[in-house]
C-alpha cells in the first residue's frame, strides 16, 4: 500500500470491523498468502482483501452479492463455525458510509472482497484559536 494514501471521512471503529470480518474470511475459506491492498480515484479509496484460495463457491457464482445476506454462508455443509452475519454487517457498514461491497473470483484464482468508499474533501485545519494555519 502506498504510504500517502488520504484520510478519509469514516468512523474508524466500523471500517476496522469491516476489514477485521473481511480478514477472518480469508483465514477461514481461503488460503495463504492474503493480501490486503489500497488504492484511490479522484473520488473513492478502494479497499481489497484477497486470499489465495478455492475462490467463492459454484453455488454463489452468478449472484455473488447473495453473500451479503443476513445468515448467508458460502457453504450450507461446513464444518467452519459461523453463523453468516459477518458479510451481511460488512455490507451495511460500507452502505451506511455511502460505500459499496462487491465480492468476486480473481482472475488467478482465489476469492476478493473490494470495499469502495467515498472521498469527500477535508476539513480545513485550524489552529489554536480556531483560525486555519498561516492566518493570525
Amino acid at each position: 500500500m502506498s504510504a500517502d494514501l488520504p484520510l478519509v471521512e469514516c468512523d474508524a471503529v466500523l471500517i476496522e470491523r469491516v476489514l477485521v470480518n473481511l480478514l477472518e474470511n480469508a483465514a477461514k475459506y481461503g488460503a495463504p498468502p492474503v493480501v490486503v491492498g489500497a488504492r484511490v480515484t479522484a473520488d473513492t479509496l478502494v479497499l481489497s482483501v484477497r486470499d489465495h484460495g478455492p475462490g467463492l463457491p459454484a453455488s454463489v457464482q452468478g449472484h455473488e452479492q447473495s453473500l451479503f445476506e443476513k445468515f448467508t454462508r458460502g457453504q450450507t455443509e461446513s464444518s467452519t463455525p459461523g453463523v453468516g452475519l459477518g458479510l451481511a454487517i460488512c455490507k451495511a457498514v460500507v452502505g451506511a458510509h455511502g460505500g459499496e461491497i462487491v465480492a468476486l473470483n480473481a482472475s488467478d484464482g482465489g476469492a476478493e472482497f473490494v470495499v469502495t468508499l467515498p472521498r469527500r474533501s477535508p476539513p480545513v485545519l485550524t489552529g489554536e484559536k480556531g483560525m486555519p494555519h498561516g492566518v493570525e
